[in-house]
């Protein structure tokens, strides 16, 4: 199977969106093999590896902490096969990981595929039906999705609704209502440049038919590929990154200030001899503080220029390979496992 014969899709969304579990449901659709990638490819450094597995350890939830690879082995009539590689990645406004760091970690995905020449048919955003408003963050993340992928590739984007099955009966009416509000007001700069909106209904037949919508499409480049990988910008000189930035430095002057309120509040407190009052303070401080720090690690992370060293990873993970497994190699150069789901149908 040479790369002409396959594709990739990406899987983007706040955390809590419903990834996991979309990917999760593909897996249902048939037999799964599990290929675990030999370790001495991957491009992350040794610490950042040794940090996840500690991350990962101690972590029970569902959410995403690195990305993950479900790969859909087709077989036609003749026997010839293809695939589709759908990766889960890392959500944004994650309260453990800091954006920057995210954006890092997606941009290592994302560089890697494009180097190895592996076809990006497109992408799947999802948000979570049971979000009653358009909160201040998902309109950020929405914005960072435009400037990561660009008006040339926004037909290959796919907007999906996800929870529905959250809702009970009688309050189907109001998700499709609000399905409808967000395509016409919040997601009509997507829609008006050809992204689709679609509803996952939680069920594999349902993950599947949604990664039909992208299977067939030409495959595109990303605006943000093209900064990173073909034109070598630092993260910070992307529009993606630049994106996350005036975020970064909106949230740093709220919490500073907030911060400040917090210290006044606490010394106040302590002159009045109310301990209570000062303990809470002191929690209330110790999380302003600590929401500073992830700022001033995710302006760190943009400050990367990964290109280069993204390509060159590449160049050596490639000598000695086999043809045909580019997949293959994209999973081993990035320490992902990859699940392997065989089907006998066409696209």
């Amino acid at each position: 199977m040479d790369s002409e014969r396959e594709g990739i899709i990406l899987l983007l969304g706040v955390t809590g969106a419903g990834k996991s579990y979309f990917i999760n449901q593909l897996k249902k659709k048939g037999p799964v093999t599990e290929r675990p990638v030999r370790e001495g490819h991957t491009l992350c450094s040794r610490e950042y590896l040794i940090h996840w597995k500690h991350r990962q350890e101690r972590q029970h939830s569902y959410q995403t902490s690195r990305c993950q690879l479900v790969q859909m082995v087709l077989e036609d009539d003749d026997g010839d096969e293809r695939s589709i590689s759908v990766v889960d990645t890392p959500g944004f406004d994650d309260t453990e990981r800091p954006d920057g760091e995210v954006l890092a970690e997606i941009t290592e995905f994302l560089a890697t595929q494009h180097a190895l020449g592996i076809p990006l048919k497109g992408v799947l955003y999802l948000h979570k039906i049971t979000d009653n408003r358009m909160t201040g963050s998902s309109g950020t993340y929405l914005r960072l999705l435009q400037s990561l992928i660009g008006d040339s590739a926004m037909a290959n984007v796919v907007l999906v609704t996800t929870m529905w099955y959250m809702l009970r009966d009688e309050y189907e009416g109001e998700g499709l209502r609000r399905q409808t509000q967000l395509s016409e007001k919040y997601w009509k700069s997507l829609t008006e440049k050809g992204a689709g909106v679609t509803k996952f209904e939680g069920t594999p037949e349902s993950a599947w038919s949604i990664v039909r919508k992208l299977a067939p499409k030409e495959p595109v480049v990303l605006d943000y590929q093209r900064q990173v990988i073909e034109e070598g910008r630092d993260l910070i000189r992307t529009n993606a990154g630049n994106s996350l930035l005036q975020k970064l430095e909106s949230t740093k002057v709220e919490y500073s200030i907030r911060l400040k309120d917090l210290e006044d509040q606490h010394d106040e407190a302590i002159a009045i001899g109310d301990k209570a009052v000062a303990r809470d303070k002191e929690r209330e401080i110790s999380e302003a503080q600590d929401v500073l720090r992830r700022i001033d690690k995710s302006v760190a992370k943009l400050g990367a220029q990964p290109g280069p060293r993204i390509k060159e990873g590449v160049a050596r993970a490639m000598k000695g390979q086999a043809a045909g497994r580019a997949v293959t190699v994209l999973a081993a150069i990035l320490n992902i496992t990859l699940f392997v789901v065989q089907l006998v149908v066409g696209v």
